[in-house]
């Protein structure tokens, strides 16, 4: 008589002595040992998973409110630009100041180097560069340009285009033979 081959923990793998218990596992029945079923066996069918799921429970969050869309503002009917003779008046206002340029660098916020090509008229000051040296001198270098607004052509209603104003011929000229 041949022997009966052990039965195995679905499990852990060890040898199950005697006839086993059955387990229900996330709907799977398996047969598994004692240890295994003082385990898992006690548990609600289907309620219980030995494989972790990976993910911890969900917070909820209060959604935050949503600050309301502000209307668009229309572009200023402006721009600003550098006055003509900004060199002059920069000059004059150092001359006034009696300072040197690196003291008016420190305190100005510019570099001595930048400072005293502006003085001589080799570079044109950015807006933001104009408007540090306009709080300390207390002098006049931006200007506003008022911009023109041109009304875009509407087209009336009862408008009906004719085929020469939507097609684009082009005539070719023949060779002569």
């Amino acid at each position: 008589m041949a022997k009966a081959k052990p039965r195995i923990c679905e499990i852990c793998g060890a040898e199950i002595r005697g006839k086993g218990h059955t387990v229900k596992i996330e709907g799977a029945e398996l047969l598994v040992c004692y240890k295994c079923y003082q385990k898992y066996g006690r548990k609600k069918p289907g309620t219980w998973s030995p494989m972790p799921t990976g993910r911890e429970p969900r917070r909820t969050y209060a959604p935050r409110p949503r600050p309301k869309p502000t209307p668009r503002t229309q572009r200023p009917l402006y721009t600003e630009d550098i006055v003509e003779d900004y060199a002059d008046r920069v000059r004059e206002a150092i001359q006034r100041s009696g300072l040197s340029y690196e003291e008016l660098s420190h305190k100005v916020g510019l570099s001595t180097n930048l400072i005293r090509r502006i003085a001589h008229g080799e570079y044109i000051p950015t807006i933001s560069e104009a408007k540090k040296l306009e709080r300390y001198f207390k002098i006049k270098l931006i200007e506003r340009v008022e911009e023109n607004v041109k009304e875009k052509a509407t087209i009336p209603k009862d408008y009906e285009p004719t085929l020469g104003e939507v097609a684009n011929i082009k005539i070719k000229k023949r060779k002569k033979k």
